[in-house]
Formats: C-alpha cells, sequence, structure tokens
C-alpha cells in the first residue's frame, strides 16, 4: 500500500454512487473529499450517516475519516486541489424511464473555472452515449486553456450489496483516449487486483447500457417462456434449471420469471438505446420489445388475483416487500410504487408491510396502510402478495400467518421466492400462486 500512487479525488454527488466511491476510494489509500450541494447530506456524512444505508459503509467511513483521507464539504472551490474530480451523481430517472442530464451539466456550468490544470476528470454517472464527447466539448468552449484528460468508468454497483460490488469487482471497465489515462485509473484500482478492461470512451459509455439491456432482455425472454409454461402445464422454475445448465448460459444468467423488473435501471438503458438509435434511423425491435413486455407484465398482478378473488373491489391484499430491492431501504422506482396502483385502481384495499421501508416514505408514496409487524398486516386480509424478496419473509410462521387471513387464503408469491416451499404452503392451507408453475 505504501508503495502505491496516491491521489487527491473529489467525488462529486454524495448519493448511493458518490457514498461508495468516496469511502472506497479512501480506503484504498488516496486522499479523497466528499462533495455535495445538499448541505444536510455533507453534515450527517460529518457525523458518519449516509444518506443511504448499505452493509459495512459506516465503518469504512468511520476508519477513513479517522485516518483523514475522506472528508466531506459542500463547497465546490475544494476541487482547485483536486488531482482527480470524479463524477457520482445518481443520475435522476423520471417515470418515463428517461435520464436527467440537468444535475450533470449544472455541476460543469460552475465548476469548470475551479478544474485544476492537468486534471482528470473521470466519470462513473449514467449518462448516455456521447455525452463524455459532449462534456469535453463544453470545457473546450468554457476554458480552452485548461489541459485535462477525461475518462469514463461505469459503475457496476449492487444496490444491498454496494460495498462488496467495489472491494470485489471481476472487472473494471475504462473508457478514455489516452494510454496514461488507463494506467492512472489502473494506479487508483491497484489494490483492487482486478482486470482492467481499456476501451474508446463511447464504447464505455455504450457497454453500460449494453449489459443492462441484455439483462433486461434475458428477463422479457423468460417472462414469454413463463406464460407458455402455465398455459401448458409446465413448470418455468424447471425449465429455467435446465437453461442454466447450459454452458453458454450459465448459472448467474439472469431468467427469474416475475410480473416485471424494477428500478429505473434497466429501463433507463433500453430507452436510452432506442432514442440514440432513432437519432441515427436504426430500428431496434428486440430493445423496442423488451421495454413493452416489461410495460405490460405490470398488469399480470390484477390478471392472477382477479383470477382467484374475481373482481377486487373491496378485497383486501396484504402486500409484503416495498422496498427497490431487499437489504436497502429506498423506494426509488420500486416495483411495488408501479403494482400497488394498480390494485388500488382496481378497487382493491392495500395493507404493506417491509422489514426497512420508512413508515413516514412509504406514506408519502402512496396512500397505504404500513404495517412494521407482517401478521397484524396481513390481518383479514384475502391474500398475501410478495413483491420485494426479503430473506426475513423465510422466517414467517406460516401457520401463524394463515390464521390472520380470510378465504381463499390467497399466498401470491411473484418471484418464486418461495417455490422450494410450496409444498409447506400449500399444506398449511394456503392457496399458492407462484409465475409460470
Amino acid at each position: 500500500m505504501n508503495s502505491m500512487k496516491k491521489y487527491t479525488i473529489a467525488v462529486v454527488g454524495l448519493w448511493h454512487l458518490g457514498e461508495i466511491f468516496s469511502a472506497g476510494l479512501a480506503d484504498l489509500g488516496h486522499t479523497v473529499i466528499g462533495i455535495d450541494s445538499d448541505k444536510k447530506i455533507v453534515a450527517n456524512f460529518q457525523k458518519g450517516i449516509p444518506p443511504l444505508a448499505e452493509r459495512g459503509l459506516a465503518d469504512l467511513i468511520k476508519k477513513n475519516t479517522d485516518k483523514k483521507r475522506l472528508s466531506f464539504s459542500a463547497k465546490l472551490e475544494e476541487l482547485k486541489n483536486c488531482d482527480i474530480v470524479w463524477l457520482a451523481f445518481d443520475t435522476p430517472v423520471t417515470k418515463h424511464d428517461e435520464v436527467d442530464l440537468k444535475p450533470i451539466w449544472d455541476f460543469f456550468k460552475l465548476a469548470i473555472p475551479l478544474f485544476k490544470q492537468n486534471s482528470l476528470i473521470a466519470i462513473s454517472s449514467q449518462i448516455p452515449v456521447g455525452s463524455c464527447q459532449k462534456i469535453q466539448k463544453f470545457i473546450n468552449e468554457k476554458r480552452p486553456k485548461l489541459a485535462f484528460d477525461l475518462a469514463y468508468v461505469p459503475e457496476n454497483l449492487q444496490l444491498g450489496q454496494a460495498v462488496k460490488s467495489f472491494f470485489e469487482p471481476k472487472k473494471i471497465v475504462v473508457g478514455a483516449a489516452k494510454k496514461t489515462v488507463i494506467k492512472k485509473i489502473e494506479e487508483i484500482f491497484a489494490p483492487l487486483h482486478t482486470v482492467i478492461l481499456p476501451m474508446k470512451i463511447a464504447s464505455a459509455e455504450l457497454s453500460k447500457h449494453a449489459l443492462n439491456s441484455f439483462l433486461a432482455t434475458s428477463l422479457s425472454f423468460i417472462y414469454d417462456i413463463a406464460d407458455v409454461a402455465k398455459a401448458y402445464g409446465a413448470d418455468i422454475v424447471e425449465v429455467t434449471r435446465a437453461l442454466r445448465s447450459d454452458e453458454r448460459i450459465g448459472q448467474k444468467a439472469y431468467l427469474d420469471a416475475s410480473i416485471g423488473f424494477s428500478g429505473g435501471t434497466l429501463a433507463r438503458d433500453l430507452r436510452i438505446l432506442l432514442k440514440k438509435a432513432d437519432e441515427v434511423q436504426i430500428d431496434l425491435p428486440v430493445i423496442s420489445g423488451v421495454f413493452k413486455k416489461n410495460k405490460v407484465r405490470r398488469d399480470l398482478a390484477v390478471k392472477y388475483l382477479t383470477e382467484h378473488l374475481g373482481s377486487l373491489q373491496g378485497k383486501k391484499i396484504a402486500v409484503f416487500g416495498f422496498t427497490y430491492k431487499s437489504g436497502t431501504a429506498t423506494l426509488r422506482r420500486a416495483l411495488a410504487l408501479e403494482i400497488i396502483p394498480k390494485l388500488l385502481t382496481a378497487g382493491a384495499i392495500v395493507r404493506v408491510h417491509d422489514p426497512m421501508a420508512d413508515p413516514e416514505e412509504v406514506k408519502k408514496a402512496l396512500s397505504v396502510k404500513f404495517f412494521a409487524n407482517p401478521y397484524n398486516c396481513a390481518k383479514d386480509c384475502h391474500a398475501v402478495m410478495i413483491i420485494t424478496n426479503w430473506l426475513e419473509f423465510k422466517k414467517l410462521n406460516l401457520k401463524k400467518l394463515k390464521l390472520c387471513l380470510k378465504s381463499p387464503f390467497l399466498f401470491f408469491d411473484t418471484r418464486n421466492f418461495f417455490y422450494d416451499q410450496e409444498k409447506s404452503i400449500r399444506r398449511v392451507g394456503f392457496t399458492y400462486i407462484g409465475i409460470g408453475h
């Protein structure tokens, strides 16, 4: 560690991506200052409280602030002393799955006069292909005498396991025009002993869209197969097992049948590819089909419930799992936020339980009643519907849960999360519904 090249790095934007990168880069031995215009976020960081909880993150922040390698500020002027400026904004995604680059452009308008000569601007924020070229041109126009380099390093952090994702990457993609920039990125991440994949900047930008779109395509593909499985009495989980056993596909393939994928990440990159292709008059029927398939997939919740309950008017549904993903408290673009309104529109009365969601945030997001206790949530309901696959739900006392419900005692497993427990769930007296089997 002592012989490695150390840099002074400003990480700009301190929500999920920025909180991980600031703490992670500091732990690699660099001097890092996390910068955000939100003074409340900065003040919380100075107390060791990140905006989004991640396993091990608070300890990582404390360790590196104690060692004076990590600090936080709301002042952009700090950029003047930094060798590297690392953009880590979690780029907002609209409800139409379109990326909003305003925070990034607002930053550059204010920050360009502050950049140090010969600095490196590294971008890990989610941006459309071609954006780095526009950014480079914008900086050159605003400050023609500034000598700087630009690199695009797409993030690949898994929400709920982001610290682990940062420190144990299978590879790091780096888009840059010069070998000296690639070398600098290699030096920054040297302690991780991982593979660096150098490429053109535009290729690095496109690789992020391609990766997420491939994952989304895998999901939409298995949704189609699940629908055929249900119609012909096949079992989608068994079919998936056969697919994953093929070495050309693999055990970790995105082949989980459900009622749709959540979050803005996959849909964002599908939308970007469609928009960019349209700009140069290229038709993308596969990507377009994936986008449409996921959009209509959300209607399955009402369809499946109606098959068993008839009209949903006045029927009580207990939804277990409200956050975007297990292991995190964020509601940002959570699937529940898209599914529950459809249930409410159909006349259902929805009650919600989640192990980590903030009740106040839930209340602001939707007009539903939140319960900290799952059994209280299920009381007098006609169905329990699992949306987020929290491990805590596997510890539920099924007999106790069933006693809380009313006939027909539906257990709607929208993720096939309880597939291995289906027999015991039915034995207790539930009517079990999975997807595609």
